[in-house]
């Protein structure tokens, strides 16, 4: 199961993979991976490196998750805050997360996000769901910089479509989006007590880390930040 193409990342969109459930996770994220940075034009050692880093998580998320579902490979580009390509594995065990024990990288265990760390420009875990149904859980994700030239960097995007777009992102993902647009074309986009504001060349949004402008064509940043944001208040409310 997929949604997606490479060539919906620079425009905005994003891919997303089903993993399978057994020993093949890695090695089917490390051939989905390549296949999706060579269309995206991506230096050999550029893929050389994430090909390492997504076996890494995917091997953790495999070894934790529960026998019932299956990890997920997500890829997206992002321009803030710099031009990265953003690969996220997912799983819905969020009673494990993973713990960088600052290994020594030729140490035998305790290495695997020291790894990641060292191949990727920058990288962390967060609550989330789904991008392929609706279930809760978590990812881990890493970065690498964009090939340069970039071809969507100056896209014109129109806020009113792009406050239709996250707002159907956000819902298929099952997160309750509400949204509203003014005379001056300015939207609002409602999710529980947090209010997302689509502007003419970002969307802004404050929430307890704080405000964040983000620019329309990270929508899928945006999206994924916003998922976070409703899931890990969401994860603090419900009793220990």
């Amino acid at each position: 199961m997929l949604t997606g193409r490479p060539a919906d990342i620079p425009p905005g969109g994003a891919c997303a993979f089903q993993l399978p459930g057994d020993a093949r996770c890695a090695s089917q994220a490390r051939s989905l991976l390549t296949a999706t940075m060579r269309e995206l034009n991506f230096t050999a050692d550029s893929i050389e490196d994430a090909k390492l880093a997504v076996s890494e998580l995917a091997t953790n998320a495999h070894a934790h998750a529960p026998s019932t579902s299956r990890p997920e490979l997500w890829v997206w580009a992002r321009t803030r805050p710099a031009p990265e390509l953003v690969v996220s594995v997912f799983d819905t065990h969020c009673e494990t997360w993973p713990v960088s024990h600052n290994a020594d990288l030729l140490d035998e265990h305790g290495k695997g996000l020291a790894i990641v760390a060292a191949l990727s420009s920058n990288t962390g875990t967060h609550h989330t769901r789904s991008r392929l149904t609706t279930s809760v859980g978590k990812c881990v994700w890493f970065t690498l910089t964009l090939p340069t030239g970039w071809p969507a960097a100056k896209r014109v995007i129109i806020p009113a479509v792009a406050a239709g777009r996250l707002s159907e992102v956000l819902r298929a993902r099952g997160v309750p989006a509400a949204c509203r647009c003014d005379d001056n074309g300015i939207s609002l986009i409602n999710v529980g007590a947090l209010n997302i504001w689509v502007e003419p060349n970002a969307f802004s949004w404050r929430s307890s880390q704080g405000y964040t402008r983000q620019p329309l064509i990270d929508l899928q940043e945006v999206a994924e930040r916003i998922v976070s944001c409703h899931e890990t208040a969401s994860a603090s409310a419900s009793p220990a």
